[in-house]
């Protein structure tokens, strides 16, 4: 593809140029298509308003790809709570240097961002339970407001929530794990859905449908679970009530493991033989409870990743990370033990750099800890909580929402048709304003359900 010319005057174009001195100066097209692929996504954006030349060639296809590979990332996702507002919160997208290139906002009530490694965003409410998912592509944005309600049974409590893609099709799930009794304290088994979202399958398998039970009872607090390479991984609910699962006990730091491809259960992985052992080595000093609380599941590199959070006063001990090593043998690698920390008390572990050091998002912080010096580099991230990674292209104008995906009347999201325009969100919000009308609350959460603040104005 040529190189874009921007117009000089309405009805007449220039050569690109720089000016020098007193006079202009030709770049030639080879440069100046070298100076735009070490251009930032966030620039070039702007630069598609340019002119109908420069818009055509900074979407074309191998101009995309070549930036992608000049910038492979990583972008680092957060998600901030507007506390003193309606409740919803902002998404921001960020370099490892805690500049913003992508931002945007959700009304989602208690927003809660989910830690995935994709090319798609998952933002839900309530700790990941009561309300609607909402798969976000930064690219285009555009929203897929997941559905909430399932056919066969009236009432439920969602228990965990995860995204993911199939590696053979490149179709993305989503797998809930629910109980139709929030009493049962584990002594029912959970009921499993998974739901297709595009890719290679398109959207023709868009509700949820039901799978077989998992092994043990899963939860969905915060970091306890993980996709990696089309498997879910979730930690086992072994620090609470939930200790038995029809009749069978659960055995402490065990992970269950779900394949999104053949959407079976793949039994449970052992945990770590000294994390096992943790408990019994500090003779009642640290009890199981207190063990679960202190271990997270992470995507790192492609690698699941056990975390043992640091602990404080009187044992000060290190921040673990346990790589699984051989699925089949349960053979797991303690590859870092970091030094304790009061700031990586409740942190992320997020990934690997190039160069060897580590990326760690900690209260309000991203930190980058270098093993060979010991040493952390530190940025401001105020307000954020949980991370997640950002795989995708800010470039791309190809929508992940394709075919059967209908667009809603009311908020503007894309989301599974049933007999309706609105998505189920935007059809709560109506019938409660129909049943009374000066509902301050369900005003505020209308019309728009998500925003996207965009990059360049639209022409």
């Amino acid at each position: 593809m040529a190189m874009p010319t921007p117009c000089a005057a309405q009805g007449s174009q220039a050569e690109p140029t720089v000016v020098a001195g007193a006079g202009a100066v030709v770049l030639p097209e080879d440069v100046l298509r070298d100076i735009l692929l070490r251009l930032p996504a966030k620039t070039l954006c702007r630069f598609r308003a340019v002119c109908r030349s420069w818009r055509s060639f900074l979407s074309d296809p191998l101009f995309i790809a070549a930036h992608k590979s000049k910038h492979p990332g990583p972008l680092i996702v957060t998600c901030i709570r507007d506390l003193l507002g309606d409740g919803g919160g902002t998404v921001n997208i960020m370099d490892l240097s805690g500049h913003v290139v992508r931002r945007m906002t959700t009304s989602i009530e208690d927003a809660t961002l989910l830690c995935t490694r994709l090319d798609l965003i998952c933002v839900t409410g309530q700790e990941n339970c009561y309300t609607n998912g909402h798969v976000i592509d930064p690219a285009t944005g555009h929203t897929l407001a997941l559905p909430y309600k399932r056919a066969h049974v009236r009432a439920f409590f969602s228990y965990a929530f995860e995204l993911g893609q199939v590696v053979s099709t490149g179709e993305y799930k989503a797998l809930r794990c629910v109980s139709v009794n929030s009493w049962s304290h584990g002594s029912e088994p959970m009921i499993s859905e998974v739901i297709t979202l595009g890719g290679g399958g398109g959207d023709r398998h868009a509700r949820w449908r039901e799978r077989p039970c998992p092994p043990c009872p899963v939860t969905s607090a915060s970091k306890k679970s993980v996709v990696v390479n089309g498997v879910v991984y979730f930690l086992l609910d072994f620090g609470s009530h939930r200790f038995t699962y029809s009749g069978d006990r659960v055995e402490p730091c065990s992970v269950a493991c779900f394949d999104l491809e053949t959407e079976e259960w793949m039994g449970t992985l052992r945990r770590p033989i000294q994390v096992r052992s943790f408990v019994e080595s500090f003779n009642g000093m640290c009890s199981y409870s207190d063990l679960y609380c202190k271990l997270s599941l992470v995507n790192m590199n492609g690698f699941l990743v056990m975390v043992q959070d640091p602990l404080a006063y009187p044992l000060d001990l290190p921040l673990d990370l346990w790589f699984l090593i051989d699925i089949e043998k349960c053979l797991w690698d303690r590859k870092y033990s970091i030094a304790f920390q009061y700031e990586n008390l409740f942190a992320q572990s997020l990934l690997i750099l190039e160069d060897g050091r580590i990326a760690i998002g900690a209260s309000n912080l991203l930190r980058i800890y270098d093993p060979v010096s010991e040493s952390y580099t530190e940025f401001q991230m105020a307000g954020s909580r949980l991370f997640a990674i950002y795989t995708g292209n800010l470039l791309s104008l190809t929508s992940s929402f394709t075919s059967k995906a209908k667009r809603c009347a009311t908020c503007g999201c894309y989301f599974i048709p049933e007999a309706d325009q609105h998505c189920e969100e935007c059809m709560w919000h109506l019938y409660w304003l129909s049943e009374d009308p000066y509902s301050e609350y369900h005003k505020s959460r209308m019309p728009l359900s998500l925003s996207v603040t965009p990059l360049f104005p639209e022409k």
